[in-house]
């Protein structure tokens, strides 16, 4: 149990010290927020989509396409907000408030926080399938979002301009790129497959260190308990309840970890500029982004020390 134990803090606690690294480097000012946003185009734009593009471009194709795999997180995805977003309607009055809840309590950071936690949990083997989720699952947290913060700006989103905004992302077209690659069997020059992996390694600590930069504490108000329920909802309730239906349906191993921490990651960084843009409550998300980040250095060290105890992580080293 010890060994179990120790496995899931080598997990979690390199990640969380990096972002307190980078919380520390913003406090005294060493990284500026233009560092800070420059930061994250970065990661967003170049880092990101080079190291999904190594993760599926170095897969076995055939066994990177998992329908049930895919279907699955999608459910539960989709099920999430909805009922999110139905229960909010009835329970919280104001809109942007009620936008900025429903949209810190499903949307995870997986992209930024996930995959590095993947990386520590199941190395290259579990980024075939995060990138299964990346391409598939996560584009539709962008249509959510959209859909719940559509009231707070009083204008009608076009049905193709998020379609748009889901095909041209750069995360999705490398991960394209890569497929096609693997499919026709493609091999690339050593010098550019060694230049993408070189980018691809700078994603995890450039990432961890804007996370943990941007983060901020804004006080307590009468709106600072929607963000508590929120935040327990993200990483306490969601992964709690997904976990047990993938344990349920027979997930094990590689694909188990990779929802598991899918579920279990903290509110997405990025509602809190989604909020800001369209008119949600920006004290809620971001208190949400905050508390669920902190707090989840604990749930996500008992959510694995637990699954790897009862043997179901047993596949991974």
């Amino acid at each position: 149990m010890l060994d179990n134990f120790l496995f899931s803090l080598n997990v979690v606690v390199p990640v969380f010290l990096v972002m307190i690294l980078g919380y520390e480097l913003k406090r005294r000012d060493i990284v500026t927020s233009g560092f800070l946003a420059s930061g994250n185009k970065i990661v967003f734009y170049i880092a990101l989509p080079a190291l999904l593009f190594r993760g599926v471009y170095t897969s076995d194709i055939r066994a990177f396409v998992d329908f049930r795999f895919i279907a699955f997180a999608l459910t539960c995805a989709v099920a999430a907000f909805f009922t999110l977003w139905s229960i909010s309607a009835i329970v919280i009055k104001d809109k942007t408030v009620r936008a900025s809840f429903v949209q810190g309590a499903f949307r995870g950071s997986f992209a930024l926080f996930g995959i590095p936690l993947l990386i520590n949990l199941a190395g290259d083997a579990g980024m075939a399938r995060a990138a299964l989720l990346v391409v598939f699952v996560v584009p539709f947290f962008n249509v959510f979002s959209i859909m719940v913060l559509a009231p707070c700006t009083g204008e009608k989103l076009g049905f193709w301009a998020v379609i748009w905004t889901v095909l041209k992302n750069p995360s999705n077209i490398m991960i394209a790129i890569g497929i096609l690659l693997a499919v026709l069997d493609l091999s690339l020059p050593v010098m550019v497959s060694g230049a993408i992996n070189t980018t691809a390694n700078l994603a995890t600590p450039l990432a961890l260190l804007c996370l943990g930069g941007g983060m901020a504490f804004r006080g307590f108000d009468t709106k600072f308990k929607y963000a508590i329920i929120a935040s327990m909802i993200k990483i306490i309730v969601i992964p709690l309840v997904f976990t047990a239906a993938a344990v349920f349906f027979g997930f094990r191993d590689y694909d188990l970890a990779v929802l598991m921490i899918f579920f279990g990651v903290p509110s997405a960084v990025v509602g809190y500029s989604m909020a800001a843009q369209m008119g949600g409550d920006t004290y809620v998300a971001g208190t949400i982004i905050v508390i669920s980040t902190l707090v989840s250095a604990a749930t996500l060290t008992i959510f694995i020390y637990t699954l790897r105890t009862l043997g179901l992580l047993a596949g991974m080293a």
